[in-house]
């Protein structure tokens, strides 16, 4: 069971991996070009497994901006991993303190969007799924960054090239799949519509801003439909209980009228 959870996470996140390399690639190399050497670039990636954080980061670095700025801007961009956190807490609190926060420190949007339909099933030893695709892309991520700070840095323009899109397509195949309840729905089209309206903010805070009124139109709409169920639940109850009330009403009526004659 242990091989097999593994095995198909692995297999979960492998299409994640093949479009985030290009992506861990151009932060290797840009990373050279910001003055890091291939050993601070690859441990950079190592221990902060954030591509779009890294990236920005990065850009703040060359225009010589203060830590702090840096600190707080990098931050903003992952808060909206408090909201993946939220959403997998109910899964993993059965697990040990040092599982999760192993689990914590992988919780990049690729492997949520790979293990959140798993970790739902809620099924023994679903943590070895989660844990084996977390590696996967963890393991992809700082090789490709390796290999873009060994080689890239040759190629002093690479961030224009358009090879981050290959992530970002990979993304989209894996999440729209498992868009098919209303609020999900809701969440994403409220999300994506937002999105566009804040890209011109700086930092990346439209992400941020649309990804927490994504997850609240989804929660308002789940309460509507709940409220909704609720009421038709009632109402059903309602005309069983009348319909019961007629049936065992229907056995006095004949017995009245025998009676009577």
């Amino acid at each position: 069971m242990k091989k097999q959870l593994i095995q198909a996470g692995l297999k979960a996140i492998f299409p994640l991996c093949v479009g985030a390399f290009p992506f861990s690639f151009i932060v290797g190399a840009i990373s050279i070009n910001a003055g890091m050497s291939v050993l601070q670039s690859t441990l950079w990636s190592l221990t902060v497994f954030a591509g779009s954080a890294q990236m920005v980061a990065l850009g703040l670095i060359q225009s010589s901006t203060e830590i702090i700025v840096i600190f707080i801007t990098t931050f903003v961009i992952n808060l909206r991993h408090i909201l993946y956190s939220a959403s997998l807490s109910e899964y993993v609190k059965e697990y040990s303190m040092p599982t999760r926060i192993l689990m914590s420190y992988g919780l990049t949007d690729e492997v949520y969007a790979a293990t959140i339909g798993e970790m739902k099933q809620e099924k023994p030893g679903r943590q070895w799924f989660y844990l084996a695709a977390m590696f996967g892309f963890w393991v992809n991520w700082v090789i490709a960054d390796f290999c873009g700070a060994m080689i890239g840095s040759s190629f002093p323009h690479i961030a224009d090239y358009g090879l981050d899109f290959a992530m970002v397509a990979a993304f989209i195949a894996i999440v729209i799949p498992q868009v098919k309840s209303r609020e999900c729905i809701v969440a994403a089209v409220v999300a994506t519509i937002t999105g566009i309206l804040l890209s011109g903010l700086p930092y990346s805070l439209g992400l941020v801003i649309a990804a927490v009124i994504g997850v609240y139109a989804g929660y308002k709409m789940d309460i509507s439909t709940e409220r909704t169920d609720h009421k038709i639940k009632a109402e059903t109850k309602k005309i069983l209980l009348k319909e019961l009330e007629e049936e065992q009403q229907r056995p006095l009526l004949s017995t009245t009228t025998v009676n009577q004659k």
